[in-house]
């Protein structure tokens, strides 16, 4: 009789849930790798900004371009805080699937150890069944040829 674990079904059950948690996890990096680019051009956009301003500068000082400067600045800044928040808000989705992957992981290792102990139990009463068979078989033909 082959081994047959009884909670085969709930075992692979629980690794699916598994790996469609670790599937989220994987978008919602996904998703705050692209926050952090958008970010990270925010920034660039910032400084191409500042080093325009600094050349127009050391030139003529035009009113209404340095308004125009100003309010796109001020527009980066906002766009970036907006982007900031967007990260932090990802970042912790991300470290909140990161807990419920490893909830379903300790949740899989419980019942392969649970596998591995019936597993070992089996392969005991299998042994005993043996020694069992070996025994009576002994018996029979030291009864048999003894007499």
């Amino acid at each position: 009789m082959a081994f047959e674990f009884r909670l085969k079904k709930v075992l692979k059950y629980r690794q699916d849930q598994k790996e469609l948690a670790k599937e989220e996890l994987s978008n919602r990096r996904r998703e705050l790798d692209l926050l952090q680019d958008e970010l990270q051009g925010l920034h660039s956009k910032g400084q191409a900004l500042l080093n325009f301003y600094r050349e127009r500068q050391a030139k003529a000082v035009d009113v209404r371009l340095l308004r125009n400067i100003e309010n796109y600045r001020s527009h980066l800044q906002e766009c970036t805080e907006r982007k900031q928040q967007e990260c932090r808000q990802s970042s912790s989705k991300v470290e909140e699937q990161r807990q419920v992957v490893l909830g379903f992981w300790k949740n899989c290792q419980v019942l392969k150890k649970l596998q591995e102990k019936s597993f070992m139990d089996y392969q005991q009463e299998e042994k005993q069944k043996e020694q069992y068979f070996h025994d009576e078989l002994s018996l029979r033909l030291y009864l048999r040829h003894g007499r």
